[in-house]
């Protein structure tokens, strides 16, 4: 959904005390070299970080530019000569920047590329691998963002990989000439056949780093995690991962609903607006536009008001064949061991102007439903519609859609299922008098720098305990994508 955006804002200032952080290990040197690891594509030497080597910058599809955009990716050209892996790709082209409160990165359709931290040197044993997949309502985001840094937690014994794929219109557009191009009819979802394809580079190029390709976790938050319920039901994505760690998004609401996956029929004519409005009366037309112009459409042309799950994804009949919630209670989702949760202070919507703002919202929102949601959320002041929409909101588009996909999977019986909820109030940063809000365990789950914890944290003991955290959810995380169970040593049992 688009609001997915109006998100608690992760700033600079959570990072370092002088503002972002580096996403090199603190205190190693920069200019050490890897050692060269040959791919399917070709030879790529990284840099060594400590004990962690990086290769930024991998292509795992071809650019998909010209005739190429909005076609499912494509094999990257092969290259003989050993390719530096030193710099990050740029981000997908995107409005603003990747992260609230970030500046936008550089930007450019050629964006297909992933970047891998592998524990060096190689074990006798292949390590797990976990792909992270970030969020930004599939409208924002990218993989070289420095929060995002895998360095943490491939120091502690596992192969981490992060990715870029296609977003917004150029990722989800769904348009009549787009599936006359195709033999299935179907159009959309490129986004998420980038994901897919990346998947099926993880698995063929893993061991190469030292990843066991039949031990894979993909793990996101948000969107990411919203994709992720998507690859369940999705045939094309059946055995590419064994598990799943998802932070605060799925996809189990009414399909064609403001609150679900959208419908073809109703992509397609946002995608007929989308190209109205930009003058362009072909699909030539609109491959031969900008990629600025065309990310740049309002949200009230695309994917419009009623149609913000177009931009999560659609019900295609390839790529997703069907309603995610009716194939998942029917037992079509692929195996995999879960481990899901959302935090206590989730919301994802702007507070109301005044009660009657609220409650006209939910009026328009909900229907023959609106008394019945207002007994529950009520407004009888400004002070608490702005409660009970934060409430609402949050429980809508978050954890009413994380119990029913942990529910679902247990029932169905296709693997384990550990679900938290996260109440523990960061020290640093906007958490400190927002709670534990959309995004307050990301810090834990990847180590922002520890001395941004003490140094910004409200006393010492708060500090101590904010780093103990990350240890502890870290330990939990990659426990987890080892073998299924994120218990272990010294860690409170789950």
């Amino acid at each position: 959904m688009r609001h997915l955006l109006k998100v608690v804002p992760l700033v600079a200032a959570l990072l370092t005390p002088g503002g972002a952080a580096s996403q090199q290990a603190p205190g190693t040197a920069q200019g050490d070299i890897a050692e060269t690891v040959t791919t399917g594509s070709g030879p790529v030497r990284g840099t060594k970080e400590g004990a962690v080597a990086v290769y930024r910058g991998i292509p795992y599809a071809a650019p998909p530019v010209g005739n190429l955009r909005w076609r499912a990716p494509q094999v990257p050209a092969r290259w003989s000569m050993t390719r530096d892996a030193f710099a990050f790709s740029k981000a997908c082209p995107q409005a603003g920047g990747p992260i609230p409160g970030f500046p936008p990165e550089p930007q450019s359709e050629d964006c297909l590329y992933l970047n891998v931290w592998a524990p060096s040197p190689r074990a006798a044993k292949p390590r797990a691998v976990m792909v992270w997949l970030h969020g930004g309502g599939n409208i924002n985001g990218s993989a070289s963002v420095a929060p995002y840094s895998g360095y943490s937690l491939a120091a502690k014994d596992v192969v981490v990989i992060s990715l870029n794929y296609r977003l917004g219109a150029l990722g989800f557009l769904a348009h009549k000439e787009l599936g006359r191009e195709r033999s299935n009819g179907a159009s959309g979802n490129y986004g998420m056949m980038d994901i897919i394809a990346a998947l099926k580079w993880v698995r063929a190029n893993a061991r190469a780093f030292g990843g066991d390709p039949d031990n894979v976790t993909v793990f996101g938050h948000s969107a990411g995690a919203w994709n992720m319920s998507q690859l369940e039901v999705s045939p094309l994505a059946r055995g590419l991962y064994r598990r799943i760690i998802a932070m605060s998004g799925a996809n189990f609401g009414p399909s064609g609903s403001r609150h679900g996956i959208a419908m073809l029929s109703d992509a397609e004519a946002a995608g007929a607006r989308l190209a109205a409005h930009l003058h362009a009366a072909s699909l030539a037309d609109l491959r031969a536009l900008p990629a600025d112009r065309i990310v740049q459409v309002p949200a009230t042309v695309w994917p419009g008001k009623n149609l913000a799950g177009g931009v999560l994804g659609i019900v295609d009949g390839y790529v997703i064949p069907g309603d995610p919630y009716t194939r998942y209670a029917g037992g079509k989702a692929n195996r995999a061991d879960l481990l899901l949760g959302y935090t206590a202070a989730e919301s994802d919507g702007a507070a109301p102007a005044s009660a009657a703002a609220y409650m006209g919202e939910v009026r328009d929102v909900y229907g023959d439903f609106a008394d019945r949601i207002l007994a529950l959320y009520p407004a009888r002041s400004d002070a608490e519609a702005i409660q009970s929409q934060a409430r609402l909101s949050g429980e809508v588009a978050f954890k009413w859609q994380m119990m029913t996909w942990a529910r679902t999977h247990e029932k169905t019986r296709r693997g384990q299922v550990y679900f938290y909820r996260f109440s523990h109030t960061p020290g640093i940063g906007p958490f400190r008098k927002l709670g534990p809000g959309h995004g307050a365990e990301l810090g834990y789950v990847f180590d922002f720098p520890k001395r941004a914890w003490r140094y910004a944290a409200q006393s010492p003991e708060k500090a101590a305990l904010d780093v103990a955290m990350i240890d502890t959810i870290q330990d939990y995380w990659v426990n987890f994508a080892r073998t299924g169970d994120p218990n272990g040593t010294d860690l409170p049992h789950w």
